[in-house]
């Protein structure tokens, strides 16, 4: 395999694409801390996330991090079972669940499990943040806001300069400066869980909440189930079980939830990978009255993604590609091992295909993405390797990150005030985005500053 067959590139690519960073790493529009040394938060509601990553120790806020997967009422992971939560500045005279009677109770418990004589954990029960958990998690905090750092050898290190103790890592996220408060949930969560993790960001008044996957609301996330047969709604028809009166009520507060909260602080939600013409649920509540920004992906040539749509979103965010043989297009990686031209029509998109993928922070050692070589755990203090720090990432889960850390960027440089509501922040961003044309769509894509520069050939230099 040749160089020029497969060429290296930039791991940092989204960001000099989006003109958060030059080309020669100078850092673009931010600087080492606010000038008031307030920190833009930023709640993450995904999996759990490998808080000892060097590139995320600093940037994860782990005496606020919750963990709704192990008890109904969440855990804060990273403290002592026993300790006592304390005094938390929160946000209780909140009125999001107003009009909301289940929303109402659950804000209510919360708040109660809130107190500061509750104990960090509930009972005996372990919370359920451990690696084989934290793999997604962990890469959508390396966007948002890893840190480059250096870290000590461990003993067997094969460092590459003899004398040299530390190995660095050169890896950033878009907003070096944020403050990442994971939320966890499992990974079928219920609506209570969902509103609960919702509420609790409102709760510590985050600045932005990001939601780089779907929700499993049945009647929403395959809308078809709302039809009526017989008199009766399908979803009811075809479920397992009788979906309990409580849940659907559920479901439908939260729905409501979401664009209320959206409001004070803006939702930020990925918009599927399988060219769903108007986005996942609940990125396609996105609208021009809500603060919900609905996130397609673009690749390292400027064109849609071959998984995503590019209509009805709010932007799109850089991300990797993939392959498509439909009637709408071909896009193939003539690059692969077996590929043929054989049955390719003239005229056909191979041109749009991008083998740029992007690199995040993995979880370390033998679990996440990329997997280290040792069967044993990792050294307390050091690294031995660091392939299995990082990893290949993508989707609008990546896209969505990027623009989250975008806005998360906005509010640390001051560009954006750091009250700004759901609605103003989501007017700064289209402020701040090209608008590119892919065929007969277009499309808006951040800019920091009115440029973008897609790597992966040079047309879409713009």
């Amino acid at each position: 395999m040749t160089k020029e067959l497969y060429p290296d590139y930039d791991a940092l690519w989204p960001l000099i694409a989006m003109g958060v960073r030059s080309a020669d790493r100078a850092p673009k529009g931010w600087s080492p801390g606010a000038p008031d040394g307030r920190r833009t938060r930023v709640a993450i509601i995904d999996t759990s996330v490998a808080v000892d990553h060097p590139n995320l120790k600093d940037a994860v806020n782990r005496t606020l991090a919750f963990d709704l997967f192990s008890t109904r009422l969440g855990a804060f992971p990273y403290r002592p079972p026993r300790e006592k939560i304390g005094p938390l500045a929160l946000n209780t005279s909140t009125t999001v669940a107003t009009g909301l009677p289940r929303m109402t109770e659950l804000l209510a418990e919360l708040i109660d499990r809130l107190s500061p004589d509750s104990p960090a954990w509930i009972g005996k029960v372990q919370p359920m943040v451990s690696a084989e958990f934290s793999t997604h998690g962990t890469a959508i905090c390396g966007i948002v806001g890893a840190r480059a750092t250096a870290v000590p050898a461990a003993p067997g290190y094969p460092s590459p300069v003899p004398g040299e103790t530390f190995v660095p890592l050169p890896f950033c996220g878009v907003d070096p400066n944020c403050e990442i408060v994971p939320i966890s949930t499992n990974f079928d969560p219920s609506p209570e869980s969902l509103i609960l993790a919702f509420l609790y960001a409102e709760l510590i008044d985050a600045d932005l909440i990001l939601l780089p996957r779907t929700m499993p609301d049945p009647s929403r996330e395959v809308p078809e189930l709302t039809r009526i047969v017989d008199g009766k709604m399908l979803r009811d028809l075809v479920a397992p079980t009788p979906v309990p009166p409580e849940e659907v009520q559920s479901w439908e507060e939260l729905a409501q939830l979401i664009p209320i909260i959206s409001l004070k602080r803006p939702v930020v939600c990925a918009a599927g990978n399988g060219n769903e013409e108007h986005g996942i649920y609940p990125a396609n509540l996105a609208s021009e009255h809500n603060g919900i920004i609905s996130v397609g992906a673009v690749n390292a040539k400027g064109y849609r993604s071959g998984y995503s749509s590019s209509r009805y979103l709010t932007v799109m965010g850089p991300s990797d590609d993939s392959e498509s043989f439909d009637r709408a297009e071909v896009r193939l990686d003539e690059r692969s091992a077996d590929y043929t031209g054989i049955g390719v029509p003239a005229g056909n998109s191979n041109f749009k295909f991008s083998h740029f993928e992007v690199i995040s922070t993995d979880v370390p050692g033998m679990f996440g993405y990329s997997r280290t070589p040792f069967v044993s755990v990792e050294p307390s203090i050091g690294v031995r390797e660091f392939g299995s720090y990082f990893c290949r990432f993508g989707g609008t889960s990546a896209a969505s990150a990027f623009v989250a850390g975008f806005l998360a960027l906005g509010k640390s440089s001051r560009e954006l005030s750091p009250d700004a509501d759901g609605l103003e922040a989501k007017a700064w961003l289209l402020s701040r985005c090209m608008a590119i044309t892919d065929g007969e769509d277009e499309y808006h894509f951040p800019s920091w500053d009115g440029r973008a520069r897609f790597p992966d050939g040079a047309r879409r230099n713009l």
